[in-house]
């Protein structure tokens, strides 16, 4: 069944509440993946250099690859976490600026003269 009326930019996927979702989460996938990127980085690096002999006690057990993959699972977290927060805070960055507080007091300012 097809509806001939069907207007698409009516359509509950395409509203504007729907592009912010998905901006919202297309942000926040990006900046865990560059936390992602940095864990796997950082990891690897302390694993190449044997950094307090983390390489050498988890090659000589028989559950390696668990131990491994705990060390990047948590610095995923950590990093994803910490880059996800970062991006979050710096965009409320205008809000700093003295000539918006100044604009925020002169409107209501002038609201209270209606």
């Amino acid at each position: 069944m097809t509806d001939q009326n069907h207007d698409p930019h009516h359509d509950a996927r395409n509203s504007q509440a729907a592009r912010e979702a998905r901006s919202i989460v297309k942000f926040m996938i990006e900046h865990t993946a560059y936390g992602g990127f940095g864990a796997l980085v950082f990891g690897a690096l302390v694993l190449f250099f044997d950094i307090g002999g983390i390489y050498t006690l988890a090659m000589s057990s028989r559950d390696a690859p668990i131990f491994i993959f705990l060390l990047f699972f948590g610095l995923f977290v950590t990093f994803g976490g910490i880059s996800l927060g970062i991006g979050i805070m710096t965009m409320g960055g205008f809000s700093d600026d003295d000539r918006y507080r100044d604009e925020r007091t002169r409107n209501r300012n002038s609201g209270d003269r209606h």
